[in-house]
């Protein structure tokens, strides 16, 4: 009987056998075959499963990082807004009125010149220089940003001339507060900033001299501000001290992307300029604006 089952037995795992014989397969293969079974088996599903972000976490995530960009905005809303009398602003501002269109052409040109360089490269703190006063700098700074918010650019301007702020003066506006109180009084940026009317740009101003200000700019709440700032404009423009004047300025090149020179026609020599130039490198200059030339003498 036991050489009966042991014969049943072997017929029965015979039976169960694949009729069919498996064909050898090439290396190739096999290594193949064999990865796959060795990813399947290192697969722990039941891992996978506990460490994947449930769908409400992922909802309560994405919410959380909404609300976050709720708050920043809220902080850099601007909080005044003021229309502007164009009777009253420096009647070099000529990308206010739309009477001069051969005034406006050299500001519309490099608006676009800067936002197809955007493409490219980091741009958008720029910083507006000069060697000297009185080259029009402050003007320029804001002729272009009149050119940029016309492009549907949101762009800022901020008076970053603490030792002779004029950005106020010449758009004929008063303000409560400007960029001093937020840094020392920790207020939100909006609280200083102001919306122009009817175009569309906004400003962060100075009203009066500051006493060292070197320590205003490495203060790192002035970092935060700008880190704030940064994320919901497309261009934010510094007005500076001259650079040949005051060393503070120098500290603002580290903080911008770019810098544009201006030069007043007939005033700025090109030692002065080169002098200037030589504290920066030269990816960092985006280029230069020879202000108040007539027009002979750029043909």
């Amino acid at each position: 009987m036991g050489k009966v089952y042991e014969a049943l037995e072997r017929a029965e795992r015979e039976s169960q056998k694949p009729r069919v014989a498996a064909l050898p397969l090439s290396n190739s293969r096999q290594s193949s075959a064999t990865d796959r079974r060795d990813a399947a088996e290192s697969f722990d599903f039941i891992d996978y499963s506990l460490k994947a972000l449930p769908s409400e976490e992922v909802a309560q995530r994405h919410q959380e990082a909404a609300s976050a960009a709720f708050a920043r905005r809220s902080l850099v809303e601007p909080t005044h807004e003021a229309q502007l009398d164009l009777s009253r602003i420096d009647p070099h501002l000529t990308m206010f009125f739309d009477a001069n269109q051969r005034a406006s052409a050299p500001y519309n040109k490099l608006a676009i010149s800067l936002i197809a360089a955007k493409d490219e490269r980091p741009l958008k703190k720029i910083l507006i220089a000069s060697t000297h006063r009185a080259e029009g700098r402050t003007g320029v700074a804001l002729n272009l940003a009149c050119a940029l918010a016309r492009d549907k650019q949101k762009v800022l301007v901020i008076d970053a001339d603490l030792h002779r702020p004029s950005l106020l003066r010449l758009l004929g506006l008063e303000a409560a507060a400007g960029l001093p109180e937020v840094i020392r009084q920790n207020l939100a940026p909006g609280q200083a900033t102001v919306r122009v009317s009817p175009f569309n740009l906004e400003v962060l101003p100075t009203r009066e001299q500051v006493e060292n200000p070197t320590e205003l700019f490495t203060a790192p709440r002035f970092r935060e501000v700008l880190t704030l700032l940064e994320a919901e404009y497309d261009f934010i423009l510094f007005d500076s001290s001259p650079l040949l004047q005051v060393n503070d300025a120098n500290l603002l090149v580290r903080l911008t992307d770019a810098t544009i020179f201006v030069i007043r026609a007939g005033k700025t020599s090109s030692l002065q300029l080169g002098k200037a130039v030589a504290s920066l490198s030269e990816e960092h200059i985006f280029g230069v604006v020879l202000n108040r030339a007539e027009p002979w003498a750029t043909a």
